[in-house]
C-alpha cells in the first residue's frame, strides 16, 4: 500500500510544480510567484490626484510585503490603509485593510516580470488591485462597478524625494 500513496504524493508534487498550475504571466521556467518576486514594488512612492498629495511605502519583511499608503490635503490626514501581499493557503494574495477596517483579500490573477494583479470579484470596490513599474515611475489601478459600468481609479508614483 505505501508504494501507490508514495507514487501518488510524488504525482501531486510533481503537478504542483507544472507551469498549468494556474499562475498566468509565467514562463515555462518560472518560479511561483512569492513577495520576494516583486523586489521592484519596495520603495517610498509619491504622487498626487488633484488636490491630494499620495504617498505609499511598501517593504520586505521576511516573506511578507508590507505596505502604507496615506492622502493628505491641505497637511491633513484624510485617509490611510494598510496593505501586504503574503502567501495565502490558494498562493499570492493582497490584503487590503483601508482605514485600519478588517482585512480583505485579493488573490492573484496574474504576474509577469514589473507586473501584478489580484482580483475578488466578491468585493463591492474595488474588485481588482494592479501594480506595474513603467521605467522609474510605478502605477497602480483599482477597478469594480460603477454606477454608470465599470469604473478604474489609477494611480500614478515616483520615487519620493529623500531628506
Amino acid at each position: 500500500m505505501r508504494l501507490p500513496f508514495a507514487l501518488l504524493a510524488s504525482v501531486a508534487a510533481f503537478l504542483s510544480l507544472s507551469p498549468a498550475s494556474g499562475h498566468e504571466g509565467h514562463g515555462d521556467h518560472a518560479a511561483a510567484p512569492t513577495p520576494s518576486s516583486l523586489g521592484w514594488l519596495v520603495g517610498d512612492w509619491c504622487g498626487s490626484q488633484g488636490k491630494d498629495g499620495l504617498q505609499e511605502s511598501w517593504r520586505l519583511h521576511g516573506d511578507t510585503l508590507l505596505g502604507m499608503a496615506g492622502t493628505v490635503r491641505e497637511g491633513k490626514l484624510r485617509s490611510f490603509e494598510f496593505t501586504r501581499i503574503e502567501m495565502g493557503k490558494e498562493g499570492l494574495q493582497f490584503v487590503a485593510q483601508p482605514g485600519g477596517s478588517a482585512p480583505t483579500i485579493f488573490r492573484l490573477t496574474s504576474q509577469a516580470a514589473q507586473r501584478v494583479d489580484f482580483a475578488n470579484p466578491a468585493h463591492d470596490f474595488p474588485q481588482s488591485v494592479s501594480y506595474w513599474r513603467d521605467g522609474d515611475k510605478l502605477r497602480a489601478e483599482i477597478a469594480g462597478p460603477g454606477k454608470n459600468g465599470e469604473m478604474r481609479i489609477p494611480f500614478e508614483y515616483v520615487a519620493c524625494p529623500r531628506g
